[in-house]
């Protein structure tokens, strides 16, 4: 079960690191617009941003630790484990896609950032960081 989340998890990281490489390079691709201005790439990251402080503020502190004598197997065979961290990860992982999606559409720079913060955060809410290991 332990090796199953971590592939899931790395799956994500992985996939989210291929849509920001593709959108960067669309985006310098001379003649490329879509037509839209930069405002709507800070709305866009600024809803991604409240997602992320909501998924890191109130959703990863909701994921309970493993207790000391739990094996890590064990611990991802609870639903609720389950379930919440991949309430989480989907948070985060459709923070940095809304962010993402605003970098390509205006190529402005603070999407991207959002994007990168995303990235990291879900690279830091690994299966390892939630066991509490």
């Amino acid at each position: 079960m332990t090796r199953g989340v971590r592939i899931i998890h790395l799956a994500l990281v992985i996939g989210l690191v291929l849509v920001a490489g593709v959108f960067y390079i669309l985006r310098q691709q001379p003649g490329v617009s879509f037509g839209f201005g930069p405002s709507i790439g800070l709305i866009m990251a600024g809803i991604a941003l409240a997602s992320l402080v909501i998924a890191l503020g109130f959703l990863a502190p909701r994921v309970p630790q493993r207790p000391a004598d739990q094996t890590p197997d064990l611990y991802w065979t609870r639903n609720e484990i389950r379930g919440a961290a991949i309430i989480l990860w989907a948070m985060v992982e459709g923070a940095a896609l809304l962010s993402w999606l605003g970098y390509l559409l205006t190529g402005a720079w603070v999407p991207a950032a959002v994007g990168l913060l995303a990235i990291a955060a879900l690279t830091l809410l690994r299966p390892a960081r939630l066991e509490g290991s």
